[in-house]
């Protein structure tokens, strides 16, 4: 395949310039001429006579057909280099998983479904799987241990599986109670009292104390014991705690200003990192991760600015913050049945910028607990 050029020259008689290239025998295939000097198309092994003719100045514009690529490619190849880079960069981005996150609070669990994704190639390093395989696998797993495992899924988020698994808890049914008391779990005063089964002991408004029966499962007429059951129900009572809370006086309120700024994330184990400067003085900032990078995490960061002011509790708010906190802290224990049924400062004190508060909880909580017992059999 022979190759040609295209020759640039100036020249104010192109005609002159044309004749000296054919006394050269330089084949001259096509010809374009300019305002001032000629263009032409010529046979690349041929260059070398140019040198032959004086007085002008001839330049290499460009090659011509396949060469003409080969020639762009030579003066771009950074580009291109860049772009086949950026492609394979693209396919590991969407075609390599670079870990496996397993979610069970169960860590035997866990080992075990990590050991049965490897086996199937559920793996990290390796190519993404597509749907139809990540739906086999799934079904597969189940089928190897249907007694551990009652469900699981398995997502692609980004360059990572995440597994979420259900475990299958086979709860073995306890022998029925024959005999058993409702006792006193602490000391108070019954307000409410819920049972099926047994005989009351107690009444509302009763004080009782730590171990009292307050349901028993003894039945007696006429001071005889008839019979024996299991008692069964819900014994509610007053109880009292004290508890202390201490509060500073110097805070910080922060308002949002409404601007916004934009940045990314990488994390490496509780340290976080921001890839580029942040813009804003004082923000707060709302994440949500992209995905994984060789098992680092990249998150999108939302920076909202705030104007961050100096204040200072006067003793009334924070005297009413640390009821709000006492609140905080019962309420996470109690269920829908129990509730605060009051709270009273027994001492406060103020101590370096801080206020320590003594508080006299009053709650109405389930007081009542099963135990079994012995049936008495009388001598006779």
């Amino acid at each position: 395949m022979k190759r040609f050029i295209w020759i640039e020259v100036e020249a104010y008689e192109p005609s002159k310039v044309l004749l000296k290239l054919f006394k050269q025998n330089i084949n001259v295939l096509d010809v374009q001429y300019l305002k001032h000097g000629l263009r032409f198309q010529m046979d690349a092994s041929q260059v070398k006579k140019l040198k032959k003719i004086v007085g002008y100045r001839f330049r290499k514009i460009h090659e011509s057909g396949i060469y003409a690529f080969f020639d762009y490619f030579k003066q771009k190849w950074l580009i291109f280099a860049g772009l086949i880079l950026f492609c394979f960069f693209l396919f590991l981005l969407s075609h390599i998983m670079v870990s496996v996150q397993v979610i069970h609070s169960n860590k035997e669990i866990r080992e075990l479904v990590t050991k049965a994704l490897d086996q199937y190639g559920i793996r990290k390093l390796t190519l993404k799987k597509d749907f139809g395989e990540i739906s086999q696998i799934k079904e597969q797993i189940l089928k190897d241990f249907p007694d551990q495992l009652e469900w699981l899924e398995i997502e692609v988020s980004g360059m990572k599986y995440v597994v979420r698994i259900e475990e299958r808890i086979i709860t073995k049914q306890e022998p029925k109670k024959e005999r058993c008391h409702l006792i006193a779990t602490k000391s108070g005063i019954v307000k409410k009292m819920i049972f099926s089964v047994g005989d009351a002991k107690v009444a509302v408004n009763d004080f009782v104390k730590e171990g009292d029966i307050l349901v028993s499962g003894e039945l007696i007429a006429n001071e005889v014991v008839t019979g024996n059951v299991c008692a069964t129900g819900e014994v509610f009572g007053e109880v009292w705690y004290t508890t202390n809370v201490s509060i500073p006086l110097n805070y910080e309120e922060k308002e949002e200003t409404g601007k916004v700024r934009y940045n990314l994330e990488w994390s490496k184990g509780s340290l976080n990192h921001l890839i580029f400067r942040p813009r804003l003085k004082n923000y707060v900032d709302e994440k949500k991760e992209l995905f994984s990078l060789f098992g680092i995490p990249i998150s999108f960061v939302k920076q909202k600015e705030v104007n961050v002011t100096p204040k200072v509790y006067t003793e009334e708010e924070a005297l009413e913050k640390a009821l709000q906190l006492v609140d905080e802290k019962f309420n996470m224990k109690l269920s829908e049945k129990e509730e605060i049924l009051s709270k009273n400062v027994l001492k406060k004190q103020v101590n370096n910028s801080t206020m320590e508060v003594e508080v006299f909880v009053s709650i109405i909580e389930q007081i009542s607990g099963q135990v079994e017992f012995q049936e008495n059999k009388e001598e006779g």
